[in-house]
């Protein structure tokens, strides 16, 4: 395994989080931008409220990630009912996802809650003041979100909104915060921010400072949360991007990487496939080969990786690595069809690893298959220049070791 001691550039943690957490706000409608939308309603809330200013980091980043505990379509649509019958489930899932790092701890404490009413209807059995103030507003603002995303115009639809949060003060929210809330629902701004296009400037603009700041050590372990919530969308790809990115760590250490860009790949591995949370699992899933129609669904997923990865400062080198991993060096392959010449050595160890990962894994129309049928499959992509032949022979002459990755991930 990867050894993620030495550190590396610094990035804010919330616009990391924010990044990464766009590939959450997929569901079968497209792009919906809850978790920005939440986050903004927060930052309304948390500003009318005058919060104190230590509080705003924890708020923002938490709100940005709360629903980390779902990764499918399905699990989606059930949050997006007003009143969800359990949603404590994915609050649990989140919970466990991000309680093993340091930096995510204090996060993980707030979605933990994010759906515990304030009447203490709830398994944690809190109550009232007892529920965190900063899940007490994610909750709120959640709700708030839910009922804005519904169709009309926003402001038309303003008034049935703040009627339904008023009537559920007291039970399912804070009666303190629901004040909050009316003096903020009062301004147009808040509801036209909601809905507008500059989302993403008007959320740079009220939430510029957000402290926190992330190593190399955070940023591997964000990404091996991602990873997971990724990989979560089909029990076929449940350990997918591990295994890309140990497979690809390790043939780039071999390709002569030094111990930086290891880890770099690494992490390009563990988010290539971030752009898949965008695909509905009756694709991924399908026991058959995919139609024209479905596979053009499919070639999407890379394009929405390096969209979302662009927009993190450092991250450049690992967004070429991570987004091009469906790109061919005879210029065939997808979104980009780049050629050998726009290809980045970690671009290609990408695709070696991807694709050997692929076929060793066990998928909905067949078996993992064994090494000759690998060797025979890769062995041809590399004559009609696929893949990189010098890569492929590096995977050749270290089978074993690869194979060896597999095993250990399938125990672990």
């Amino acid at each position: 395994m990867i050894n993620t001691s030495i550190a590396q550039p610094k990035i804010e943690l919330y616009k990391l989080l924010r990044a990464l957490s766009l590939a959450m706000d997929y569901n079968r409608n497209g792009l919906m931008r809850h978790h920005q939308r939440v986050a903004l309603i927060c930052s309304y809330i948390a500003k009318e409220m005058q919060l104190e200013s230590a509080k705003l980091p924890q708020l923002l980043c938490s709100a940005v990630i709360h629903d980390a505990g779902t990764s499918t379509f399905h699990e989606k649509a059930d949050l997006e009912q007003f009143e969800v019958n359990n949603p404590w489930r994915h609050c649990q899932k989140g919970y466990q996802l991000l309680s093993n790092m340091p930096v995510l701890l204090p996060l993980a404490e707030i979605i933990l809650h994010h759906h515990d009413r304030w009447d203490g209807q709830n398994p944690s059995g809190l109550s009232g003041s007892a529920i965190p103030l900063l899940s007490r507003i994610i909750f709120l603002a959640d709700r708030v979100d839910v009922l804005a995303g519904r169709p009309g115009n926003i402001l038309d639809c303003r008034p049935e909104i703040v009627r339904q949060i008023n009537a559920r003060s007291g039970t399912m929210f804070d009666p303190e915060l629901i004040n909050v809330f009316n003096k903020v629902a009062d301004k147009e701004s808040l509801w036209l921010d909601l809905t507008s296009q500059f989302i993403d400037i008007n959320l740079d603009r009220r939430l510029h400072t957000c402290p926190v700041i992330t190593g190399q050590s955070e940023i591997i372990g964000i990404s091996q949360i991602f990873a997971e919530i990724i990989d979560g969308k089909s029990p076929f790809t449940h350990r997918h991007s591990r295994l890309v990115a140990e497979v690809a760590a390790f043939l780039a250490g071999q390709a002569g990487f030094t111990n930086t860009q290891q880890k770099n790949i690494y992490v390009a591995g563990l988010l290539h496939d971030l752009g898949k949370l965008s695909i509905p699992e009756e694709i991924l899933e399908k026991p058959a080969g995919l139609s024209r129609q479905e596979f053009n669904i499919i070639k999407q997923h890379t394009y929405i990786t390096y969209q979302i990865l662009s927009m993190i400062n450092g991250f450049e080198e690992i967004n070429q690595w991570a987004a091009y991993h469906h790109e061919k060096l005879n210029g065939e392959g997808y979104p980009f069809h780049l050629t050998g010449a726009d290809m980045p050595t970690g671009s290609r160890i990408m695709a070696v690893a991807d694709i050997f990962s692929a076929l060793v894994e066990d998928r909905p129309y067949r078996k993992g298959l064994p090494r000759h049928r690998v060797e025979e499959i890769m062995i041809r992509m590399a004559e009609t220049r696929s893949i990189d032949r010098e890569i492929l022979q590096i995977l050749m002459d270290n089978y074993k070791e690869a194979e060896n990755i597999k095993e250990a991930l399938a125990v672990g």
